[in-house]
């Protein structure tokens, strides 16, 4: 017998729940019938995506994100340092100023280059720490991505903290496709954001959706939208074993059963914080587009990536 629409909510809710749950335990029944609230409005609302992994979007994916999904595409980490010191920051500790791609330590621009085409990987994702703390280094990156038989697609991840006008002129003019501004670690100050809409077309926000701010989270969403930027991407809180001691002194705790080929485990609260935002989004936007990549998201991206290596 077929699932009606309400038994598969309440299939994909516990499900969802289960890997919110202690080891062990049973899905907290308040929580799973939360879960199963929410996705049924936001299938009411028009949310479209994948509802087994939580790998949902409202009007449209940011194009940076499909090779993503389907497995081709990496990040190219520019340096450890960094402006700001987010709670929530997973980067290796104590910081360190290198340049790795996909994993792999390497010294030049070119190296890093070199491997994205040996892997043939579609998208590239400049990040860091702050990677505009060397722009240099980053328009070095860009050119060798640019020279490159077939170039990737690239995207960079920043804070906004030293993203002056010049400098977003300089990274438009070097071929960088689009830009994120993680808001969250500067108190969701829009500012920079408005410049690089000067500059780009594909201009989004990229942050965790941190359940005690979700007021000033929301107020920032309909700030974007009046600006005309056209994506935001939600992510949860995890916890890894480099901002746990932090984590843990800011009251949140992981569950213990996280996700197969996750190195992190998610924040039960901010996974359902997540999900309220992506249905604000879908009630109040008229142009922004919001995704929510999850922990579901990064697993399923994680289990595609290693079967198109293994030429599966």
């Amino acid at each position: 017998m077929a699932l009606s629409e309400t038994d598969d909510l309440s299939w994909l809710a516990r499900k969802a729940a289960r890997r919110l749950a202690p080891a062990g335990a049973d899905p907290d029944p308040a929580r799973v019938g939360r879960v199963a609230r929410r996705l049924g409005e936001l299938r009411e609302a028009g949310v479209r995506g994948d509802y087994d992994s939580l790998t949902l979007y409202t009007k449209r994916l940011p194009p940076g994100c499909v090779p993503c999904l389907e497995g081709a595409g990496s990040n190219l980490y520019a340096t450890g340092l960094c402006t700001r010191d987010c709670f929530f920051c997973f980067n290796q500790k104590p910081r360190k100023d290198e340049l790795v791609v996909h994993g792999v330590a390497v010294r030049e621009p070119a190296q890093a280059a070199e491997l994205i085409r040996r892997l043939d990987l579609r998208s590239v994702g400049i990040s860091g720490g702050e990677p505009l703390l060397f722009p240099e280094r980053v328009l070095a990156v860009i050119a060798a991505l640019r020279a490159l038989p077939v170039p990737p697609r690239i995207d960079l991840y920043t804070n906004g903290d030293l993203a002056s006008s010049a400098l977003l002129r300089r990274l438009r003019s070097a071929g960088l496709d689009g830009i994120r501004f993680d808001l969250a670690a500067r108190g969701y100050d829009a500012a920079p954001v408005a410049r690089a809409l000067q500059h780009f077309d594909e201009v989004a926000v990229e942050i965790p959706a941190i359940p005690r701010e979700l007021l000033a989270q929301k107020r920032m969403i309909r700030e974007l939208d009046a600006l005309g930027v056209p994506f935001l991407n939600l992510h949860e809180l995890f916890i890894s074993p480099e901002n746990a001691d932090r984590m843990a002194r800011e009251g949140y705790a992981a569950v213990e059963r996280g996700h197969r080929h996750l190195l992190w485990r998610p924040v039960p609260e901010s996974g359902e914080a997540a999900l309220e935002l992506l249905l604000f989004a879908a009630r109040v936007c008229g142009s922004l587009s919001a995704y929510y990549c999850s922990c579901g998201t990064q697993d399923l991206i994680g289990r595609r990536a290693l079967a198109r290596c293994r030429g599966g």
